[in-house]
């Protein structure tokens, strides 16, 4: 079934969460306004999914069409679907759908459950199916949360267990699980939340190798809220001074599990380490290979704002900064294109179609360079006044509002207030976590460049070279 934004935010309205914002509990959290943001985000996913046929396949599961991200994607054409949504999505957004993670534990949990009960004649894959279904029958929203908060990195989980979600009480209807996830966007405004590992496992760390969904029944489930500038321009109000007003920054929490219980049915992995890897190396490239298009979708965001700022400025005809515009739209199409070459060069996976692993992850480092450089080309393009602007409230202030108006006008096409719009825009895109989130999401480039290394066939292209220049082969 697909529902409608406004079915989503209804329905989230009636959850009861702990959920924390500057040390304080929130109430009306869905309209909040570090959370609204987020909220308007992942509406806009079940809106677009609804308008286009593309972006809401025939899931077999349920017998209708569903939203692309909660579905299995079998085919090349079916993740290239999705890369074409998130893009999409990202570039009407210019921020997080908050979404594809969820997507990513789906095409995870799917391959990984299905070989672990082929393995051991378990029935994690059955268990997994009748929440997916549930997902797809309800349209929910759905996040994963990884990231352990570690504590000191030298020791290993077993000697600094309270920092790794972990396994305290194994009863006959479940288990009870304590720690914390940190980095986890807009899992406060999702419906479901797959809690995976934030690495592999030694023997002897069994009770760290656990993988389930967490729902708003859920209690002893707290959720603490990030506080940049950006939430607290949020707080002031205004109609355009944060930048991005219907959509706000990039929102993330720690996701703190005080003794939570969790039923059996929602345990799809249980001490197994093999089945984790498997989850893990899933998750991996299929996170790493999506970025590259929500890169894109954001690249593409900011070579609006780019273009915009230079008639703003007057200086659309310039060849220097014409050729930035160029070199950003480049960037774009790059990121974009690696993705859809590691889903035409993927592979099958018990059922399942995942990308390319090589090709993913070097969809990663290519697109932290390409971000960087989008950026700079974006400042050099607007100049300075994205950090000194005056503000909205001083463009509307009775007494300095008419100097505002005069001293911040440029070109006659567009008005002050115009030409502020896309000042604040590109002020939150330059100053805003999406550089940060661009080069550790889904894993630091270091954690791409050793999957590179490992993955790499190193050996033929030495013998192509020692073909080329006769040199004697090993």
């Amino acid at each position: 079934m697909l529902i409608s934004g406004k079915e989503y935010v209804e329905r989230l309205s009636g959850y009861e969460r702990e959920i924390y914002v500057r040390g304080e509990r929130v109430e009306d959290f869905v309209n909040h306004p570090n959370i609204k943001p987020v909220v308007n985000s992942i509406a806009m996913t079940y809106d677009l999914a609804k308008k286009r046929d593309g972006y809401s396949p025939y899931s077999e599961l349920v017998g209708e069409r569903v939203n692309r991200l909660n579905f299995v994607n079998k085919t090349p054409e079916d993740l290239i679907a999705r890369f074409d949504y998130q893009r999409e999505l990202s570039m009407r957004l210019a921020t997080c759908n908050y979404r594809c993670t969820g997507s990513d534990a789906i095409n995870s949990l799917f391959p990984a459950t299905k070989e672990l009960d082929e393995r051991l004649g378990t029935n994690y894959h059955e268990r997994f199916l009748l929440l997916l279904k549930e997902i797809q029958k309800k349209d929910y929203a759905c996040t994963a949360a990884l990231t352990d908060t570690k504590g000191d990195r030298a020791k290993r989980p077993k000697e600094a267990r309270d920092m790794y979600v972990h396994v305290v009480e194994k009863r006959e209807d479940g288990i009870v699980v304590s720690g914390a996830k940190i980095h986890q966007s807009g899992a406060f405004a999702a419906d479901v939340n797959f809690i995976l590992p934030t690495q592999t496992f030694k023997e002897g760390e069994e009770e760290f190798a656990i993988a389930f969904a967490a729902k708003p029944e859920d209690e002893g489930i707290k959720f603490v809220l990030q506080n940049t500038g950006y939430q607290a321009k949020f707080r002031e109000g205004g109609e355009f001074e944060t930048g991005n007003p219907l959509y706000g920054d990039r929102i993330t929490c720690t996701v703190i599990f005080d003794n939570v219980f969790i039923p059996w049915e929602r345990v799809f992995v249980f001490e197994d380490l093999k089945a984790i890897r498997n989850i893990l190396t899933n998750f991996a490239i299929s996170h790493r290979c999506v970025g590259g298009a929500c890169k894109a979708g954001f690249v593409d965001s900011m070579t609006g704002a780019a273009n915009l700022m230079l008639k703003a400025n007057g200086l659309e005809k310039v060849p220097a900064l014409r050729q930035r515009v160029g070199e950003m739209v480049g960037v774009s199409e790059a990121a974009y294109a690696i993705s859809i070459g590691a889903a035409t060069k993927g592979y099958e996976s018990y059922g399942t179609w995942l990308p390319n692993p090589l090709m993913a992850n070097s969809g990663k480092v290519i697109g932290v360079e390409g971000f960087n450089k989008v950026i700079m080309n974006l400042a050099e393009i607007a100049g300075g006044i994205p950090v000194t602007a005056p503000s909205e409230f001083d463009l509307k202030s009775p007494e300095v509002g008419k100097y505002v108006e005069k001293y911040l006008q440029a070109s006659p096409n567009f008005s002050t207030e115009e030409r502020m719009k896309i000042i604040k825009f590109i002020e939150f895109w330059i100053t805003s976590s999406h550089l940060l989130g661009a080069i550790h999401g889904g894993g630091s480039p270091a954690a791409a460049i050793i999957f590179l290394q490992m993955l790499a066939d190193l050996k033929a292209k030495e013998d192509a070279v020692k073909d080329a220049i006769g040199l004697k082969k090993d």
